[in-house]
């Protein structure tokens, strides 16, 4: 308990010893992974990340158990006071079947609840781009702008500190088996609230490549403690279009697995990107295959004073693109107007001439 207080007292004095501007002026989401990025939503913005998929397991070893189901995450974020503090809503709802075999035969359950039910904060405490300095180009080398940099190894560094919340025990730390467990030891049951810790870190590098990394300690003060640790490749293919690679690796006393994803990533504008995704465990004790789409929303009403001059200039360029655009429109309308009243003109001409 006395651990948990004072992390709970060094979180608070960094929220308020720490703020740096980092609102972006396109989407910036977790999905399709599980991997959180290191980058904060600003104030006044609102973000929905949505996703639904296909879920089945076996575990052959253990009874012939299989489940498959579907089931849907929705991500809530919303930027706080400091420019630098999000709050995060996580939930992950799921709907299946379960059968296995016993001594009487072949048992099936149905089941719906939450795996999982997070809430809690994000602070990004260092930022590498607000170091203007450090990405200046190179104008004596075109090779030392396309590749690695030093700086480029520099990540930016965030923390988060969330709660754990049980309800109806129904998925207890998330495990899809535990009606097997519960037939040959105590009832395997989850707190109502436990915690969570995570250390972020992301990097940029080779032209909007971006590595994220998690390391984290779930379920703190419960029976079954776990460590978890993830880390996600996005790879740019087109302007609008990106594919990601991603590996979670979980251990604790109940379990252990490792979770490969891929899929891709399409931004439809700056505020809406669409998602896909596969993902497998690489073992098969139990084997763990899932499979969806998705879609990220933002609302962004940021207006804060502090907006970026770059951003405010880019808005206005967008402003101007528009405006010149519907007067182009407008232009061209009227020349081809009066071009075909000039050919009538001319067609009533030559007609009058014939006559």
């Amino acid at each position: 308990m006395n651990r948990l207080r004072a992390t709970l007292l060094l979180f608070f004095v960094l929220i308020w010893t720490l703020a740096s501007s980092q609102y972006t002026p396109i989407i910036n989401s977790n999905r399709p992974g599980l991997t959180q990025g290191a980058f904060a939503v600003a104030p006044g913005v609102y973000q929905l990340e949505f996703g639904t998929s296909y879920r089945q397991d076996q575990f052959v070893s253990l009874a012939q158990a299989k489940s498959q189901g579907a089931g849907f995450t929705l991500d809530l974020r919303m930027g706080l006071i400091l420019q630098n503090l999000e709050l995060i809503y996580r939930v992950d709802y799921h709907n299946d079947q379960l059968a296995f075999n016993n001594a009487s035969g072949r048992l099936n359950y149905n089941r719906k609840g939450t795996k999982r039910n997070t809430a809690g904060f994000k602070l990004l405490l260092f930022d590498p781009f607000r170091n203007a300095d450090w990405y200046k180009v190179n104008t004596k080398s075109y090779k030392a702008n396309k590749g690695i940099r030093l700086i480029d190894l520099i990540p930016a560094i965030s923390v988060y500190f969330g709660s754990e919340l049980s309800f109806g025990n129904i998925y207890p730390y998330g495990e899809p088996f535990s009606p097997i467990f519960n037939l040959k030891t105590p009832e395997l049951k989850q707190d109502e609230i436990s915690g969570e810790l995570m250390l972020i870190t992301q990097n940029h590098f080779l032209n909007n490549f971006v590595l994220v990394t998690n390391w984290g300690r779930r379920y703190l003060g419960s029976a079954y403690e776990q460590n978890f640790m993830s880390s996600s490749l996005m790879i740019p293919i087109k302007k609008r279009l990106m594919s990601f690679v991603e590996q979670v690796s979980v251990k604790s006393q109940l379990s252990s697995d490792i979770f490969l994803s891929a899929g891709a990533v399409y931004l439809i504008n700056e505020n809406i990107q669409v998602d896909a995704f596969l993902s497998h465990t690489l073992k098969d004790t139990p084997a763990m295959f899932s499979g969806g789409i998705g879609v990220s929303y933002r609302i962004d009403r940021y207006n804060d004073s502090g907006i970026p001059y770059e951003i405010k200039q880019l808005r206005r360029q967008r402003k101007k693109n528009r405006f010149d655009r519907k007067i182009n429109a407008e232009k061209i309308k009227e020349f081809k107007d009066r071009d075909r009243e000039k050919r009538k003109a001319e067609r009533k001409q030559k007609k009058a001439g014939k006559k």
